[in-house]
C-alpha cells in the first residue's frame, strides 16, 4: 500500500452512480444495493488514506476501451458470492507543486451486463472503445487478461502511479469536484461522506 493520504475528486458519474445505490439501498435495507453501498464507502475512506491502492491496474482491449490510466477495485453484492461490481479511479498529480495527489472516482457499476462499469468508464472519458488513446502510451501496454499475483499487481499499480503523477495529461474531468477527505473520520461507517457538489446532490 503506498501508506500516503490523497484528494478524492467526485466524478460527475460517480456521484450519479452512488445516489443510485443509495436510493436502492433506502428501498431495500439490507439488500444488495445496501451492501454495495457501504463497501463504496469503506473503499473511498481507505483509498483517501491511502490504505487501498485499489485491486489491479486496467489496460486496452478493443470493444473495452483504453483504460491503461486507470484502477479498478473489487466490490461484491453478496459476501457469499465472488465481487461483481468494480469502482474505477485515476490517480492525479497534486493540483499545485507540493500539494497532496489526488484519486479521480470515475464509476461504480456492475461488472458484466449491458452498460457495464467499462463502458460507462470510457463513455464518461469520452474515449471510444474500439479505439487506443496515443496520449496513454505512458502506461504501457497491459494485457488485460494477464494473471497475476498481490505482488505483481501491486508492484504495477505501484508504477502507474509514479507514471500518473508525473504525466502531464492527466487532469481530472471538467464536471469532477474534490472530496474533502477530513469528512471520512468524522462521521459514522454507514453515512455518506459530503461536500459541497458531492454525493448528496
Amino acid at each position: 500500500m503506498s501508506g500516503d493520504g490523497y484528494e478524492l475528486i467526485i466524478g460527475e458519474g460517480f456521484a450519479m452512480d452512488f445516489r443510485r445505490l443509495t436510493a436502492a439501498a433506502g428501498r431495500n435495507p439490507g439488500g444488495p444495493e445496501d451492501y454495495v453501498r457501504r463497501q463504496v464507502l469503506r473503499e473511498m475512506g481507505e483509498l483517501a488514506a491511502g490504505t487501498s491502492d485499489g485491486r489491479h491496474a486496467l489496460g486496452y482491449e478493443s470493444g473495452k476501451g483504453d483504460l491503461r490510466d486507470c484502477v479498478t477495485a473489487y466490490l461484491q453484492s453478496d459476501p457469499q458470492e465472488k465481487a461483481d461490481y468494480r469502482l474505477v479511479f485515476r490517480e492525479m498529480p497534486p493540483a499545485v507543486a507540493g500539494g497532496t495527489p489526488r484519486r479521480e472516482l470515475l464509476a461504480v457499476k456492475p461488472r458484466r451486463g449491458a452498460g457495464n462499469i467499462y463502458e460507462h468508464t470510457c463513455a464518461r472519458l469520452n474515449r471510444n472503445l474500439h479505439d487506443r488513446q496515443p496520449g496513454l502510451n505512458a502506461f504501457g501496454d497491459r494485457m488485460p487478461s494477464v494473471k497475476q499475483n498481490q505482488a505483481q499487481r501491486q508492484a504495477e499499480l505501484d508504477a502507474n502511479r509514479a507514471i500518473a503523477h508525473a504525466f502531464p495529461g492527466q487532469v481530472p474531468l471538467a464536471t469532477s469536484r474534490p472530496l474533502a477527505a477530513s469528512r471520512f473520520g468524522n462521521r459514522r461507517a454507514d453515512s455518506p461522506p459530503r461536500h459541497g457538489n458531492g454525493l448528496d446532490r
